[in-house]
């Protein structure tokens, strides 16, 4: 019998996954797992032709630095991620303006950072791409709307907070890039998540969109999620960046509350705030310790900071570290369902205990980050 990564086993997955992604005619629960099953198929069988291209184009991560890993691994799994996730909907979906606003937004800046990943492209030139990436979705007409008919005011102030979400979420994902099967962890758990907040807003077609990118983050966890040996290959930027991307695009698409726009957002704020708290938490702490002085330093500094260092100087192993902040992110991400469903004085309550379970892990950090100090 083959075993799971032998040539025949991947041909073989590749065939499921592009058979399962024809636009079979299914009911809802059935068509769900088909999206989800479908794109992680693809994703695990196209992963060996992307190690070959990675390989070929120098995309090799090279041990050294700040680098935890000890051999060198190629970086542009995220390719394979993007394929799968893309080729399911193509063959599934009618692609509506906003969708397709969001999803070819996501292509350039997946593209831009390919490039970084094969031959380096410096900090402030990714981010000018994706403030131009952000122009291009919102072209489209995909922004969060907080007043509607407010004037051109209030326009010009949504398309900053989309502008801000948009490239908030996408390199606070990328930042947690940092320790094997954790990005697309959070990724896959991420997108169940809004999946689960659509099937309760009854938004059909965004839960299947949520389902395809869920999907094929899950099958890259295989050649990715191991401990016990060094991974097969690396997400690269051009998968955090394409996967950080389409969520934070997922949220701003979505229609989750007719409450108005703060419940909306709410829900989507609590199951991304495992990014959003990372971010500035870091980015406090460097700027107390004085490592960061301006927006470019900040732009370019790279640390060994994040919620996953943290933890692994507490001395979790890295599977632990993992299963912890995914386990958080679900925590708040149940707490986001919820808000969908009760009360407007029940949102205040949840979003109050999200902030009692970061203040507890800001402890966790700070302690962390002491006995770091005195070289434990």
């Amino acid at each position: 019998m083959p075993r799971l990564d032998h040539p025949i086993t991947r041909l073989l997955a590749l065939l499921i996954g592009v058979i399962l992604a024809l636009p079979w005619e299914l009911n809802l629960l059935v068509k769900s797992a088909q999206f989800c099953a479908s794109a992680a198929f693809m994703t695990y069988g196209l992963m060996p032709g992307v190690i070959r291209l990675a390989e070929y184009f120098g995309a090799i991560d090279i041990p050294g630095g700040r680098r935890a890993h000890r051999q060198p691994t190629p970086r542009l799994g995220g390719l394979a991620v993007l394929i799968s996730a893309n080729a399911t909907l193509f063959l599934n979906f009618n692609y509506s303006l906003e969708l397709k606003g969001v999803a070819l937004s996501a292509l350039f800046v997946a593209m831009i950072s390919m490039l970084d990943d094969i031959d380096e492209v410096s900090a402030g030139a990714k981010l000018l791409f994706q403030v131009m990436a952000c122009a291009l979705m919102m072209a489209f007409g995909v922004h969060i709307e907080l007043i509607p008919g407010s004037g051109w005011e209030g326009e010009a102030l949504e398309f900053a907070i989309t502008l801000l979400w948009m490239v908030g979420i996408t390199n606070a994902f990328n930042f947690l890039d940092g320790v094997n099967g954790l990005a697309a962890s959070l990724a896959a758990a991420t997108c169940l998540l809004m999946a689960l907040l659509a099937l309760l807003t009854g938004q059909t077609y965004m839960l299947l969109l949520c389902l395809a990118v869920a999907g094929a983050s899950l099958g890259f966890l295989p050649d990715n999620a191991r401990y016990k040996k060094p991974a097969r290959i690396f997400l690269g930027d051009v998968g955090s960046t394409y996967l950080g991307w389409m969520m934070a695009g997922i949220a701003v698409m979505g229609d989750w509350s007719s409450e108005g726009p703060i419940k909306a957002f709410s829900a989507p704020v609590l199951i991304f705030s495992v990014m959003i708290f990372d971010m500035i938490y870091t980015t406090i702490a460097r700027i107390g310790r004085g490592d960061v002085r301006s927006v470019r330093e900040w732009i370019d500094y790279v640390g060994r900071d994040h919620l996953h260092h943290r933890f692994m100087k507490l001395g979790y192993e890295p599977i632990y570290a993992v299963g912890a902040i995914v386990a958080l992110c679900l925590v708040t991400g149940l707490a986001a369902l919820a808000l969908v469903v009760d009360s407007s004085h029940v949102m205040w309550m949840q979003l109050g205990q999200v902030v009692v379970i970061y203040v507890v892990v800001s402890a966790v950090m700070i302690d962390a980050a002491k006995k770091r100090g005195n070289g434990q």
